[in-house]
């Protein structure tokens, strides 16, 4: 292997959440959780942990991805009324982008994952997201499994949809965005716990360089994108 085509696996690793409704503030408090969060308020949470690329980008080397996949350390659980009035869930996203999202596109990102030409989208400069941006991106919706489910206490949660949205492009990125998207829904009052555990995203591929005006115009349209955040 020669040193222009050099084999990688970039590794985004993402601590647990654990989390308990306070019934004075009527929110719900971090009672465990991983470097890097961020708490948006009623039961949103997002960790980031980020992969610097600077170096490769300093030898003007591309990253081709040819592979993305999660590891994960353990269940989703929560704890629910025993006769909640409406279906609770818990979702978990992981995007793994070339350019930064803002709280806004976390919050749309639940509704449309991004790349997809859809009709929600991203309720926040929609045109400068497209496939090429998402390398890696998975999400998952979990409730509450009632033919095993203890009513009213602490249960392993049942995945009901899991959408695998990766584009695997190359980037000549110097930083890719790593977010994990938390969310526990519910009617007020009635979800009293909720946890995710720690995950991994593996992304094996080769650095490499390429020619000079195609890594150029992939750099231009990188930076454009970031810069309109």
């Amino acid at each position: 292997m020669s040193e222009e085509d050099m084999q990688r696996t970039l590794c985004a690793e993402f601590g647990g959440l654990a989390i308990q409704f306070n019934p004075v503030s009527g929110d719900f408090e971090v009672t465990a959780s991983g470097s890097g969060l961020t708490n948006l308020g009623g039961g949103f949470f997002v960790l980031q942990q980020d992969i610097d690329l600077s170096g490769y980008a300093m030898e003007r080397k591309t990253f081709y991805p040819y592979s993305s996949f999660e590891q994960r350390g353990g269940i989703v659980s929560g704890q629910f009324a025993s006769a909640p009035t409406e279906q609770p869930y818990v979702i978990e996203q992981t995007i793994i982008s070339s350019i930064p999202l803002n709280t806004n596109d976390f919050a749309a990102s639940i509704i449309a994952a991004p790349g997809f030409n859809t009709y929600s989208g991203f309720i926040d400069g929609q045109a400068r997201f497209d496939r090429s941006s998402i390398i890696h991106g998975e999400l998952k919706w979990y409730t509450i499994d009632t033919t095993q489910s203890v009513k009213a206490g602490l249960n392993t949660l049942k995945l009901l949809e899991r959408e695998v949205f990766s584009s695997l492009e190359p980037t000549a990125a110097d930083k890719l965005y790593c977010y994990r998207i938390l969310l526990l829904t519910a009617v007020t009052g009635e979800a009293f716990k909720g946890s995710w555990p720690p995950t991994r995203v593996l992304i094996p591929g080769t650095i490499s360089s390429e020619p000079k005006l195609e890594y150029m115009m992939r750099l231009k349209r990188s930076y454009e994108l970031a810069n309109q955040v």
